[in-house]
């Protein structure tokens, strides 16, 4: 979230944008629990149909972090994807996945078995995915300056700095399509477009998601036509 646009509304707190940042996220994680996530390497990437294994919850980031490392330090069969969360403490148990992913990689020589799977499939939706965000998605980060809340709510690996420059940013944003980047790119065109959009439907952001090639392309003409 862009707090920016509500510090009048917190203002009377007597707080900083920081400081009223670094509140929200201690509060963000008393609600949330850490849980490691494991699943066996596949031809495809993990996505909504992958069968995960869960452990958790855990005591500590330190405790998620020894299940991650003794995964992915040990030596297949089976190879697997290790993802280590924080998930919001709600009740309900989730079978994949979700909330922040703090921590993710294969086990020693996974990369190697899921290369040779994927040689075995098409893989050109994905690679024509990577294009359309590189050629559409990547342009509109670009175009402004953004702030270190953006990068971390965008970038899935929480560890990594913010990037100082826009070639580093360029450079990170080459890795390919990324789901929270993606997010944030709509977010952008939306406010940038205000109620000029090819579909008024689209205002919602969620709506807009499913169809950001044609809503993209649409924001790179007006911002040519500026």
């Amino acid at each position: 979230m862009e707090l920016g646009r509500y510090r009048e509304d917190f203002a009377y707190l007597g707080l900083t944008l920081e400081e009223y940042a670094q509140r929200m996220r201690a509060v963000h994680d008393l609600l949330v629990l850490p849980y490691v996530h494991w699943s066996e390497v596949a031809a495809r990437p993990p996505g909504r149909d992958t069968l995960w294994t869960k452990i958790g919850p855990l005591c500590d980031d330190e405790e998620a972090e020894r299940h991650r490392v003794r995964l992915a330090a040990a030596a297949g069969p089976p190879y697997v994807w290790v993802e280590a969360t924080r998930e919001p403490d709600d009740g309900v148990n989730s079978p994949r996945p979700r909330g922040l992913v703090v921590a993710g990689g294969f086990s020693k020589g996974a990369r190697e078995v899921h290369r040779e799977l994927r040689g075995s499939i098409d893989m050109s939706r994905h690679e024509a995915k990577n294009r359309d965000f590189a050629d559409l998605a990547v342009p509109v980060l670009l175009s402004r300056s953004l702030t270190v809340g953006q990068f971390r709510a965008a970038h899935w690996n929480d560890s990594e700095r913010p990037p100082r420059t826009p070639q580093e940013l360029r450079e990170l944003l080459g890795r390919g399509y990324t789901a929270g980047w993606l997010d944030l790119a709509v977010r952008i065109v939306l406010e940038d477009l205000g109620e000029d959009l090819p579909d008024v439907r689209w205002a919602v952001p969620t709506r807009a998601r499913h169809h950001w090639r044609p809503l993209f392309a649409y924001w790179r003409d007006r911002q040519a036509s500026i």
